[in-house]
């Protein structure tokens, strides 16, 4: 079967079972006279599966696990089945509280009283610490967000675009010692843009499954880093228009104070949720 047959028979897109297969869980033949990949029944009962168990919230590497032998289906259930228990009673819980707020008469934020509602203030605070470890690093949110990622492709598409016309017919893209060792065709100014384009949508997720990230701040930080890597390929544009126009020499310095500033951002955040989780336990 082709990947548009696999696509009728499972319901699912083509960018799913794409990524099923780098993550080596569906590893399809290929097709000796052409070279495209042949699908086989098989490959579609387990694409199936693969799909079937992440909509009960099991990770990409516990199905990884399970696929290899190292775990049982049964045994990632039974431990799937406890994560959604506790998931089950904390927003029970939640909820339980909303209506008992909301059988006041009359509440307001100037009236509330936490005190009212929560007889061990400290035990509340331990038991919903997820809630502030993740408050303790909402600038990554910001930083790993896809507003985030859309200004800055939008500022490199911009920023080609308003020079374009002053450049030189060709420009450098390698710089040594102040002195530019390569040139290209000024053409090469847009390819900012879609570089992070690029970044986003095909490495964000090889990003992601080298990290192998199954807690709730993976996603957090695969985000933050395409971003970095975006904000990287804007600088290098900007430097490469002011090298041209004689403004800047040195490409290393605005790099070095790039990496500083972000990885210095995300540790700061990590060891902030790390400090906040021992606090609270």
């Amino acid at each position: 079967m082709t990947i548009k047959d696999v696509e009728e028979r499972t319901g699912l897109s083509r960018s799913n079972v794409r990524f099923y297969e780098k993550e080596k869980l569906v590893e399809p033949s290929r097709n000796e006279s052409n070279g495209y990949r042949d699908y086989s029944e098989n490959d579609v009962e387990n694409i199936k599966k693969i799909a079937y168990l992440r909509t009960l919230g099991i990770s990409i590497e516990d199905i990884r696990s399970i696929i290899s032998g190292k775990v049982t289906l049964q045994e990632t259930l039974e431990k799937q089945n406890e994560v959604l228990k506790s998931q089950i009673t904390d927003l029970n819980k939640a909820k339980l509280m909303c209506e008992k707020m909301l059988d006041e008469e009359s509440i307001s934020y100037e009236k509330l009283q936490i005190e009212q509602y929560v007889t061990e203030l400290q035990d509340y605070w331990k038991d919903n610490q997820t809630v502030f470890k993740l408050d303790s690093v909402s600038f990554l949110y910001i930083w790993g967000s896809m507003l985030t990622w859309i200004t800055i492709t939008v500022l490199c598409l911009i920023i080609g675009a308003l020079s374009y016309s002053k450049l030189p017919i060709e420009i450098p893209v390698q710089w040594s010692k102040g002195v530019a060792t390569s040139l290209v065709n000024k053409n090469w100014i847009f390819i900012c843009p879609v570089s992070c384009i690029i970044i986003r949508y095909l490495l964000k997720p090889f990003i992601y499954a080298k990290l192998q990230m199954n807690n709730y701040y993976g996603d957090i930080i695969t985000e933050y880093l395409t971003n970095y890597m975006c904000f990287i390929v804007l600088s290098v544009e900007i430097f490469s228009i002011l090298f041209t126009f004689g403004v800047v020499k040195n490409i290393v310095v605005l790099l070095f104070v790039d990496t500083v500033v972000f990885i210095g951002l995300l540790v700061v955040g990590l060891t902030k949720m790390d400090l906040r989780g021992k606090e609270i336990l």
